[in-house]
């Protein structure tokens, strides 16, 4: 298995779908080069932000073969979790197949486990059928409902899952995260999901992050690496907090997903709609969005 460890910003990109609800491959490109022309080192592909429980499998297939194409520029990550370890390992068999750089899976918010051995073996059914690349879990309690302690997977999952790297991890369970990071002398990587923290997530001694926002404030974000990485604390939580002004602007209007889609939107790049059960922002609501964003001179 070749190693992988990532670093700065990955974007949890979209979905693009036409007025009609289908998927939209068209948009990828226009969207692919404005996220490289921003900073942005990877993409987190059909994630929560990508509405990755409410496409099918082949739409899922078709977007990671997608966004492959891009390769060359940005580290593809791709989500194939499902309720169904079946269906997600059909999901990783066909990312190792088109070679992407890393998978990663949540938990089963269905019928969810009960202990770390549980989380394990579902997650070994699932890993096997893409040992040739790195395995991330994505530890995500709020959404897939999944509370495992995360130290415990690490110790029990190393030893029953050959592939696996790390996970990404969104939670604002500090200390365990910390842990971690340093278990074994920081034998695994783990990526910090939540955005608004990505500063504490660094002091920590993470090296990068996963996020919704980072779709359009990755050029905010990369200024909070650069001041961190100088050792100038200061300058960079001041950025942070600058940064948490968009992040509360996106929780405004209905939740970061639909919000995130809509700037898009705005900026230019053709995303369409959320897919139900989501709901999608009214016009009057789309015009306030657009005065607001005025407020970031880095969009």
């Amino acid at each position: 298995m070749r190693s992988t460890n990532f670093e700065g910003l990955i974007a949890a990109v979209v979905t693009p779908m036409t007025a009609g609800g289908e998927i939209n491959l068209s948009t990828i490109d226009a969207y692919a080069n404005y996220l490289i022309q921003r900073g942005v080192n990877g993409v987190f592909v059909c994630g929560t932000t990508g509405e990755g429980l409410l496409l099918d499998t082949v739409e899922r297939k078709k977007e990671a073969e997608e966004w492959m194409k891009y390769s060359d520029n940005l580290k593809i990550l791709v989500h194939v979790g499902s309720t169904s370890y079946k269906i997600a390992g059909e999901l990783a068999k066909h990312a190792q197949e088109i070679g992407v750089d890393a998978i990663s899976c949540m938990g089963p918010c269905f019928l969810p486990p009960r202990n770390t051995r549980e989380l394990v073996d579902f997650n070994k059914l699932i890993a096997e059928n893409a040992p040739g690349i790195p395995y991330y879990y994505y530890h995500i309690p709020n959404v897939s409902g999944v509370s495992i302690n995360m130290l415990e997977f690490l110790k029990e999952g190393q030893k029953a899952i050959p592939n696996l790297r790390g996970l990404k991890y969104t939670s604002y369970n500090t200390m365990e995260e910390q842990e971690c990071i340093n278990y074994e002398h920081n034998k695994f990587d783990i990526l910090h999901g939540h955005d608004e923290s990505l500063l504490l997530g660094l002091a920590i001694g993470g090296k990068g992050g996963i996020g919704t926002s980072y779709n359009v404030s990755s050029v905010q974000f990369n200024k909070i690496l650069s001041s961190f990485k100088s050792g100038n604390i200061t300058q960079a939580a001041k950025l942070q907090h600058e940064a948490n002004q968009f992040i509360k602007l996106l929780l405004e209007y209905e939740n970061s997903i639909v919000s995130i889609k809509a700037i898009l939107n705005i900026v230019g790049i053709d995303c369409g709609p959320c897919r139900l059960p989501l709901r999608n922002l009214s016009s009057e609501e789309m015009k306030l969005l657009e005065d607001r964003l005025k407020e970031f001179d880095w969009i």
